[in-house]
């Protein structure tokens, strides 16, 4: 059964994807594209609960026609694009990063991408622009719901009717925003990628299939489409990166797509349904999807070959070019394998498991025999500027306190994270503290104190400065588990009584970077609430003044050291990229000047010093002084590579940094001066 065609829907279809693709190719006006995605979900809810309802009323209902319709309208665009994508990865993306594309594969083939991908995208995760298949997340979205809610629908509909139907899925639409809104600053992430956060917006669509609304007069049918036009178009300009979204900040696209549609119905000659009825609207709309299937793998691999973003000429070309693409497989592809005739549903089903098999194994066989780098030889540079990324200490990896997931009685134990004879029995002379920086910098110091015959232990957590005092907010995390979690650091402080604290973090985050979805807050300080730059500094100024004025009180001696230099982009993934692509000048990739490095990291050091300035037993140590030169700094020597990215040292950095004899000194010092005992110099 099929609903009667409206070809304002096929227009608002043009909005969402276009509103998504603009966001993508970086357009500055479209910061808030992505809602782009909502506006689908409410359409897919709409759409296909009609058609259900339909169906259920009428007694024609089969699970197993519905499924052969998502086949017939998902597969095969999709399977073209991921072969087409696996083919052209095999020939841009260096051996390791082919790796990371095949590890996609299985997950976007079976619509679990959402999963993979919010479990990914973490902290040491891969950049999301660099990921070619990252957007079909939402798809994997649609189609685990629509697991469900078939199966909920008809039992609903079994036992009580429409007014039953209505009534649970409000339930459950209204339990989704809740669960949306209730972790959407703590866990970001999840309330982004995954199902439960997301359903809502699908049953929104679904609730104004079903409910049976009164007719409204046409020209408030035709004021409720400028309304709802509104209510998308004004996110799409006023929402970006640092809005909380979705959860409550979701509504306003949501409901505006409810609104058109629903208006469209009675007001089929009003504004907004006349210019989303236009031939050109309508066509976009059209190819909406295959549009949203090619335009992301295509601007990811175009950065990655050229080895930076695209310029808003590149990005336009890369999207005319997807447009093409998607017209001729509307033509070619989905409508011809969309008719009912052109192949039964279990030989359809068929072919596309076979597809599926066949793009996994081709894409697991690409990256075994390292195809990239038979096509295009990368140097011995490139090899080791590649493995470089990988260059972590296992503290690092084993020790991070998952700000996800973290209680007190979470808390990385001292046997599993410190190095040195006291780690077994739970005591250490050493503690470095801090972000996931601390967990960078960690083995090099370690390995110096343990020839001491002494214990370093770290404790880290990653977005979460050692600082006291206030509260650190960042892109993923609200600050109330770091908050809790410096406590919990300060309460094992008292109780271990460690003779020296070194205190790491990537300061520039709550300074120079501060405003950009990172700031610190602090009830203490007048003016510390706003998320700005000016109230952040002001804040890092007063925790890190308090944070080393109850270290002392407790008693141990206090290092504060100043952060390493930033660099962008990353290093080596600069020299492997430009080895990888023989287009030259890996040098450039591996030096900054010292006046461009403390530009961003000039800031903090100068309150770190300051405030170490003011107390006794605290000290402060610049690293950007090992790391520079005169007027330069470098990143590496040779084909050692100091960073793993752009701002964390390698194990490689971090045993340098501790080789730097300034630094070895202010450690002895401070160990002496807490009552460390320390093997006579000739020993």
């Amino acid at each position: 059964m099929s609903l009667a065609y409206r070809s304002d829907i096929d227009g608002l279809r043009a909005i969402a994807v276009g509103s998504v693709v603009l966001f993508h190719a970086r357009i500055p006006p479209f910061t808030g594209g992505y809602i782009g995605v909502d506006v689908f979900f409410v359409i897919s809810g709409f759409l296909i609960t009609s058609i259900l309802h339909q169906e259920m009323t009428a007694g024609t209902y089969s699970l197993a026609d519905f499924y052969d319709r998502r086949i017939r309208r998902i597969f095969p665009a999709l399977f073209l694009m991921m072969a087409a994508t696996t083919l052209f990865a095999a020939l841009i993306l260096m051996p390791r990063q082919m790796q990371g594309y095949v590890g996609t594969l299985v997950p976007s083939a079976l619509f679990f991408a959402n999963i993979h991908f919010e479990n990914l995208l973490n902290y040491f995760g891969p950049a999301a622009d660099e990921v070619p298949l990252l957007h079909l997340w939402s798809l994997a979205v649609e189609e685990q719901f629509y697991i469900f809610f078939p199966l909920v629908l008809f039992v609903l509909m079994k036992l009580g009717g429409r007014r039953l139907a209505v009534g649970g899925l409000t339930l459950i639409a209204l339990a989704s925003l809740a669960y949306a809104e209730s972790i959407v600053e703590s866990e970001q992430s999840a309330a982004f990628f995954l199902l439960q956060s997301r359903a809502w917006e699908l049953l929104a669509g679904s609730l104004l299939a079903m409910v049976t609304l009164p007719r409204l007069p046409e020209k408030a049918a035709s004021w409720l489409g400028i309304a709802g036009a509104a209510a998308i178009v004004i996110p799409v300009f006023a929402y970006d990166k640092q809005t909380v979204f979705p959860g409550l900040w979701a509504l306003p696209p949501v409901l505006g797509a409810v609104a058109i549609i629903h208006s469209g119905a009675f007001a089929p000659r009003g504004i907004v349904a006349r210019a989303l009825s236009l031939k050109g609207m309508v066509y976009v709309g059209r190819i909406s999807y295959a549009l949203y299937l090619w335009h992301w793998p295509m601007l990811v691999l175009i950065a990655i070959w050229k080895g930076r973003h695209t310029t808003y000429i590149e990005s336009g070309i890369v999207i005319l070019a997807a447009g093409v693409i998607s017209g001729l497989s509307l033509k070619y592809v989905e409508t011809p394998l969309r008719r009912g005739s052109a192949l039964g549903g279990r030989r359809l089903l068929r072919i596309g498991a076979g597809a599926c098999a066949i793009l996994l194994t081709v894409g697991v066989a690409l990256a075994l025999q390292k195809v990239g780098r038979g096509v295009f030889p990368i140097s011995r540079l490139g090899a080791a500027a590649e493995a470089a990324a990988d260059d972590r200490s296992v503290f690092q990896r084993t020790c991070n306190n998952n700000a996800r997931f973290w209680t007190p009685d979470q808390m990385q134990p001292i046997a599993l994270c410190a190095r040195g004879p006291g780690a077994a029995t739970g005591s250490y002379d050493v503690l470095v503290w801090g972000d996931s920086h601390a967990g960078a910098t960690f083995l090099g110091l370690a390995e110096a104190v343990e020839k001491l015959g002494l214990t370093a232990r770290l404790q880290t957590m990653a977005g979460c400065p050692p600082l006291v005092g206030g509260i650190a907010r960042q892109e993923h995390n609200n600050g109330a588990v770091c908050a809790s979690y410096v406590n919990a650091v300060m309460d094992e402080i008292r109780r271990v009584k460690p003779k020296v604290v070194v205190l790491v973090s990537r300061w520039s985050l709550w300074t120079t970077l501060s405003g950009k979805g990172f700031a610190l807050v602090s009830p203490e300080v007048p003016g510390g609430t706003a998320r700005d730059r000016a109230s952040s500094e002001r804040v890092f100024a007063h925790m890190m003044e308090r944070t080393v004025a109850e270290l002392r009180k407790i008693g141990p001696q206090v290092i504060v050291l100043g952060q390493s230099p930033e660099y962008k982009p990353a290093p080596a993934g600069c020299v492997a990229t430009r080895e990888f692509n023989q287009t030259g000048g890996s040098d450039a990739c591996m030096t900054q000047t010292r006046d461009k490095a403390m530009k961003i990291i000039g800031p903090a050091n100068e309150v770190i010093l300051a405030t170490a300035g003011r107390h006794d037993g605290a000290a402060a140590f610049r690293m950007a002084d090992i790391f520079c030169r005169d007027d330069r700094c470098t990143a590496g020597e040779g084909a050692r590579f100091y960073y793993v990215d752009g701002d964390h040292l390698s194990v490689a950095g971090t045993r340098h940094a501790f080789e730097n004899k300034a630094l070895r000194q202010t450690l002895l010092a401070a160990l002496a001066a807490g009552g460390a005992k320390l093997p006579a110099p000739n020993d």
